[in-house]
Formats: C-alpha cells, sequence, structure tokens
C-alpha cells in the first residue's frame, strides 16, 4: 500500500511540475519607429489622386485630340466630342487662425498652361477655378484657399488637357502627355 501511495505522490509531483514549468523562450527581435517631424503648419491632402511623400498624383486618362479645349476656353473642345474635365479637390489641413495661400509653379510652362512631356505635341495642361483659366505666363500663380470649413481649406480646380496656343487639332501628334506643377503653401 505504501508503494501505491508513494508512486502516485510521485506521479501527483511530475504532473506539478509540469503545469507550472517555465515557458520556453521562442523568436526574439525588436520593433523600430522610423519617421520625421517637420514644421509644416498645414498639410494638402485631395480624394482625386494618390498621395505620397507631398506628391499628388492624378490620372488625366486618355483623352482624344478633338475633346481638347482651348487655353481661352479649356473646358470647350468645339466639336461633339466635349472636353475632359478632371476635378482636383485639395484639402488643406491647417493650425486655426491660419490664412493660407497656394502658389503653384509649372517645372515648364507653355504660353498660359503647363507643358507636357513624353510624346504627345502641341498639347498642354490648363487648370481652371471657377471658370477662370490660371494663367501661367509668368511663371507662377498665387491661389487663395476657401474656408475653413470644419478646419479644412479647400482649392477647387478642374484639370484639361488643351490645345497650344494658335494649334489645331490637325496640329496634334498624340503620345504620353505627362505635366508637373510644383506647390508651395503659404499661410499667416
Amino acid at each position: 500500500m505504501k508503494k501505491i501511495l508513494l508512486g502516485m505522490a510521485i506521479l501527483s509531483a511530475f504532473g506539478a511540475a509540469s503545469v507550472h514549468a517555465a515557458p520556453t523562450e521562442g523568436a526574439k527581435g525588436y520593433i523600430e519607429f522610423k519617421g520625421s517631424i517637420n514644421a509644416d503648419t498645414c498639410v494638402m491632402t485631395s480624394s482625386s489622386g494618390n498621395t505620397t511623400n507631398k506628391t499628388l498624383s492624378v490620372d488625366m486618362g486618355e483623352v482624344s485630340a478633338s475633346s481638347l479645349g482651348t487655353e481661352a476656353n479649356p473646358g470647350s473642345s468645339g466639336t461633339l466630342i466635349g472636353a475632359v474635365a478632371k476635378g482636383l479637390d485639395l484639402e488643406i489641413q491647417c493650425a486655426t487662425g491660419t490664412k493660407v495661400t497656394m502658389t503653384l509653379t509649372p517645372s515648364a510652362k507653355s504660353g498660359k498652361g503647363i507643358a507636357v512631356t513624353g510624346g504627345a505635341q502641341n498639347v498642354q495642361v490648363m487648370l481652371v477655378r471657377n471658370d477662370t483659366p490660371l494663367d501661367f505666363a509668368t511663371g507662377s500663380v498665387d491661389v487663395l484657399a476657401d474656408g475653413p470649413i470644419a478646419g479644412k481649406y479647400s482649392v477647387p480646380l478642374k484639370a484639361y488637357y488643351t490645345l497650344v496656343n494658335t494649334k489645331t487639332v490637325a496640329d496634334v501628334v498624340a503620345g504620353t502627355a505627362n505635366a508637373t506643377v510644383a506647390y508651395t503653401l503659404k499661410y499667416e
């Protein structure tokens, strides 16, 4: 009887020891947090494209040469094919009480518009605000932001591919038409 009780005590001890055993360590590593802090008072975003590293990429799509407007009237092609507008709803979030102005500067200008690269010829990009084309003939354009509404300012623009001044649809060479305009936010 003593042997049975002694055996049960030993088995109980082994069972209790396995319940209280220390967990086995597995993989080890680190979690790193990377980033930077800048001095920007305002941040620009848009639902009109993808924003990465302060660059807004807007897909203008494929546009027929017959639908191109002019510098004077980007929204009208003069044909049965209507001009194609790409809405740019720029939102600027700033500290409370900030007055915001945006300066736009094309990487290359074309008359009053923004020059394109990539193969297409006699075509440019025109930006329009409140049905008035922005004129880049002197280089840069300052645009006062609307708002604020719920802490956000807005700069509603439309982008059009247009004919270069004095050119016709017959002068257009089809191809890739990329353009870049830099923005600088100024605040008081």
